[in-house]
């Protein structure tokens, strides 16, 4: 009989299409986040945290089970034989099969419960607590960023004001409108121009490594447009409430660290000595006579003698971390309402900023308009018009990096104000 036989052509087939799957992932990769969100959400995938979350739910799942349990322990099975004729079947003989059944101490149970569900709560306040800082971390690599990116595309405005002055200049030259002096200046100021655009440059791209850093890749360095901040929103009115700080996730994580030693020293104080034990058990036995055997029940208490001094080393140990932690996060408190204030001043600083950089560049641009005009007719010479150039470019330098930083301000104090919602400052 002949084996049906596969097409040779499928296992190419298959792998040629895994190869096109994994070079379209890595293409879809390679491309740098549009947004700060997706930026932090591709670091926080490079986090140690959220990789090992799920084993650290497992194993608080697996201690649930344990606090659940009907004893503190598993159950031991105990097999005891004893004869005076080894080797034979004649003779006395006793056979002894029970089970340990370890018991809870007084609140024990309870207590072991209650600290299960309060690292259950402590593990999602790390999470938080985790996620912000790490916000807080793109958010800075990404303002830098686009600081950089900004930079960068205003040098290059400025070369090309440039290389129009100098090709103007150099025509009058020809002309004999100008002097050969007029062409130097002209030619000096395009070199200018050109090594602020090159300094520029390598500023972008160490700003876009210290961001890859943070997202956990190489992406090649993007010489796309310049990051355009949009609308940053209104300043909150004078009787709005309050943020509740108890809920930032700084001040949460240490708060349920806190709850979860004093849970710890509580359970460590209800196990000043072990566990008792409950046995019982059955004794098959047969005298020397050979007379048929006989059965009795066995039940006993096994009583530990005495407090372990481990034990109570272990209640100190964990009655000294309650009270840290409790101290750490009264401080935590006060931080965060002074980073909220903080935040908040920034933010009206920048706006102030911004505001008066924004008229400065209108008034600038419009005066080289007419000193260009100017220019042209005759009426003004070089060294005016590039003094006019390079106040209008240096106010339109000020003004973009001021509605960067608005920006930036803008979603720092949105992070302090709305902590409970993390993506209201990472959608800017």
């Amino acid at each position: 009989m002949h084996r049906h036989q596969r097409p040779l052509w499928g296992a190419p087939l298959r792998m040629a299409t895994c190869l096109a799957l994994a070079g379209a992932a890595m293409a879809a990769r390679a491309q740098p986040p549009d947004t700060l969100a997706q930026a932090f959400e591709q670091a926080w995938a490079t986090q140690p945290l959220p990789q090992a979350l799920s084993a650290r739910r497992s194993a608080l799942a697996a201690s649930r089970q344990a606090a659940d349990a009907w004893t503190a322990q598993p159950v031991a099975l105990e097999v005891r034989a004893q004869t005076d004729r080894p080797g034979t079947d004649r003779g006395a003989q006793e056979l002894e099969v029970g089970v340990a059944l370890p018991l809870w101490l007084p609140g024990q149970r309870s207590r072991s419960q209650a600290l299960v569900t309060q690292e259950e709560q402590a593990l999602d306040a790390r999470r938080a607590s985790a996620r912000l800082q790490l916000a807080g971390q793109v958010r800075e690599a990404w303002w830098a960023w686009q600081r950089a990116r900004a930079e960068l595309a205003l040098a290059g405005a400025q070369v090309e004001h440039a290389q129009a002055l100098s090709h103007d200049v150099h025509r009058r030259v020809r002309a004999g409108d100008l002097a050969l002096a007029d062409a130097h200046q002209a030619d000096g100021a395009l070199a200018l121009a050109q090594s602020a655009q090159a300094r520029a440059e390598g500023q972008s791209v160490q700003a876009w490594q210290a961001l890859q850093g943070l997202l956990g890749s190489a992406q090649p360095w993007p010489s796309a447009a310049p990051f355009t901040p949009g609308p940053t929103g209104a300043e909150p009115n004078p009787g709005e409430a309050s943020p509740d700080l108890a809920q930032h996730p700084l001040v949460r994580d240490l708060d349920q660290q806190a709850a979860t030693a004093r849970q710890a020293a509580e359970l460590a104080d209800t196990q000043s000595s072990a566990n008792p034990e409950l046995l019982l058990g059955t004794v098959h036995s047969r005298d020397q006579r050979g007379e048929p055997r006989q059965r009795q029940l066995t039940v006993g208490l096994r009583l530990p003698w005495g407090e372990s001094p481990a034990q109570r080393a272990l209640a100190a140990r964990a009655h000294a971390d309650a009270t840290e932690l409790s101290v750490q996060a009264a401080r935590q408190h006060q931080h965060a309402q002074a980073a909220l204030d903080s935040a908040h001043a920034r933010w009206r600083a920048a706006q102030r900023v911004h505001d008066a950089a924004q008229r400065r560049a209108t008034l600038a641009h419009e005066s080289q308009a007419f000193f260009d005009k100017s220019f042209r007719l005759g009426e003004t010479d070089l060294p005016t018009r590039l003094r006019i150039a390079q106040e209008a470019q240096e106010a339109a330098r000020q003004a973009a990096l001021a509605a960067i930083d608005l920006a930036a301000a803008a979603s720092a104090w949105r992070s302090e104000e709305h902590t409970s919602e993390l993506q209201s400052h990472l959608n800017l």
